[in-house]
């Protein structure tokens, strides 16, 4: 039995399709579960929502205690910052203010730092400056690697969960195919793991909070990784935008991804561990 929900969620566009030898009322109850799961990480780290537990945590200057998912996320941003040598940057939050990018919600910041600005223990955080932290550019893939999870876990054999660019399989192959502004070109095919595409300067509403440099300047193209787990997918396309284009592919093989742009001759068939 299989069926596929498309439902709004994430910023996007969110479709899951599941297939398993169970009911399709129990197969609709983990897909619905899959759905919650990625709508407390938007609630948890969204940026554009003023009362998100990441908007609460750039208004504070004292610390907090925060999900643990929350945490998790955190954890991982600051460990591809640092192995990136800061290429992946999640406090330029206040560039992306500045320039239009990200909503103003009205407090003081400072234009962006670096990782090692916020302090995390465990579940307590803090700020050490007024840096605005954007998670934008990884919080969506671990949204799909949550619902990955919930899928797994409730018995589905087969599935895709794709949020508008970021996606992930496991049980039976998929194409990976350039973004539709780009011509839709096959890039090639994935049977387990994930795949993350950013693209900038295609379209005003495209911009990610990570396609910035630490000049401010809003960067153009467009990036397609594949990747075992979906949140590395995702900031690993960051690293390739920020990262000359002569380095970007050892940048992303060496933080355990792989760049696919431009396209493969000819077409190659990738296996991650999901």
């Amino acid at each position: 039995m299989q069926i596929c929900r498309m439902r709004p969620a994430l910023g996007t566009f969110v479709e899951i399709a599941a297939s398993a030898n169970l009911s399709r009322a129990y197969i609709e109850h983990v897909v619905d579960a899959a759905y919650a799961d990625m709508a407390l990480v938007e609630k948890l780290m969204s940026f554009h929502d003023v009362n998100s537990e990441l908007s609460q945590l750039n208004r504070s200057r004292s610390p907090l205690t925060i999900h643990p998912w929350t945490a998790r996320v955190l954890r991982f941003a600051q460990h591809m910052a640092r192995a990136s040598a800061h290429r992946f940057n999640p406090t330029v939050g206040g560039l992306l203010v500045e320039g239009g990018h990200l909503p103003d919600h009205g407090q003081a910041f400072i234009a962006s730092g670096s990782a090692d600005d916020i302090e995390l223990i465990g579940l307590s955080i803090r700020r050490r400056r007024a840096v605005l932290i954007t998670l934008d550019g990884i919080a969506k893939g671990w949204a799909v690697d949550r619902a990955i999870a919930r899928l797994r876990g409730g018995g589905i054999t087969q599935a895709v969960v794709n949020a508008g660019g970021d996606w992930r399989c496991f049980g039976a192959p998929q194409i990976i195919r350039q973004s539709i502004e780009l011509g839709g070109a096959v890039l090639g095919q994935l049977e387990h793991g994930a795949c993350a595409t950013s693209a900038a300067g295609l379209d005003a509403t495209r911009f990610s909070a990570q396609l910035v440099n630490d000049m401010n300047v809003v960067l153009a193209g467009h990036w397609t990784v594949i990747a075992p787990q979906a949140w590395r997918a995702d900031a690993l396309t960051k690293v390739a935008a920020v990262a000359a284009a002569e380095t970007a592919a050892d940048w992303v093989t060496r933080l355990g991804g792989q760049l696919i742009t431009p396209p493969a001759q000819p077409r190659e068939r990738f296996t991650h561990a999901g």
